[in-house]
């Protein structure tokens, strides 16, 4: 973690100076590269140096920058909040529901001309693109599509009324009747969204969607 501190704060260092910086041997800070490289979290360039035989600088990749802690959630609420002051309450509703129709468009060509179970499985992907750790199952009677991690949480939380927009999202790109059946905003440890096969099957999670509801 030292390491990529370092990186964070310095953009890029090579072996030598990463060595200097934290006092360990040459070898101990390659093989600590050499992990962080395989993980995925810093990557190198070759950089020559007069006659001298090229350095490798070492930097973060993308993905190491999730690791450091960001207030993106809590600007975003709060940005809404100031924006709700001089608008409404209703103006939120109305952004999120535009921005719905752009994400249906996107959707929808990642989607169309698809078969059922392969806009499940583009769905899923794109959710998890999304950063909704997604994944998908299938029974006999019905798909379920899960996501365990929710990127907006601190958003649903305070406008819970997002959560049904993305379920007329998932409705609209699939074509389909789909009902949710565990939802993190309700104490559960994940969402997860059941996609019947049968229209039976639908009238079955019809009701059993009204009654959750109700008890809620």
């Amino acid at each position: 973690m030292r390491i990529l501190q370092l990186l964070k704060m310095r953009c890029s260092l090579t072996v030598s100076e990463l060595t200097e910086a934290l006092s360990i041997s040459a070898m101990g800070i390659r093989q600590h590269l050499s992990i962080l490289e395989e993980e995925g979290l810093v990557e190198y360039q070759r950089v020559k140096q007069g006659r001298g035989r090229p350095h490798h600088r070492y930097t973060l990749t993308e993905e190491a920058n999730s690791l450091f802690p960001t207030t993106y959630a809590n600007f975003a609420v709060g940005l809404m909040q100031e924006v709700a002051k001089f608008n409404g309450p209703g103006f939120i509703n109305k952004v999120f529901r535009s921005r719905m129709k752009s994400q249906l468009q996107m959707y929808q060509q990642r989607l169309n001309g698809k078969d059922l179970l392969d806009r499940i499985k583009e769905l899923t992907q794109i959710r998890d693109e999304e950063g909704y750790m997604a994944r998908y199952e299938e029974n006999e009677d019905e798909f379920v599509l899960i996501e365990h991690n929710c990127p907006i949480a601190a958003i649903a939380q305070e406008y819970p009324h997002v959560c049904e927009i993305e379920l007329a999202l998932f409705r609209q790109s699939l074509g389909t009747k789909v009902y949710r059946v565990e939802h993190l905003m309700q104490d559960s440890h994940r969402c997860s969204y059941c996609i019947p096969k049968s229209e039976s099957r639908n009238q079955d999670l019809q009701t059993l969607s009204v009654k959750q509801t109700n008890q809620n």
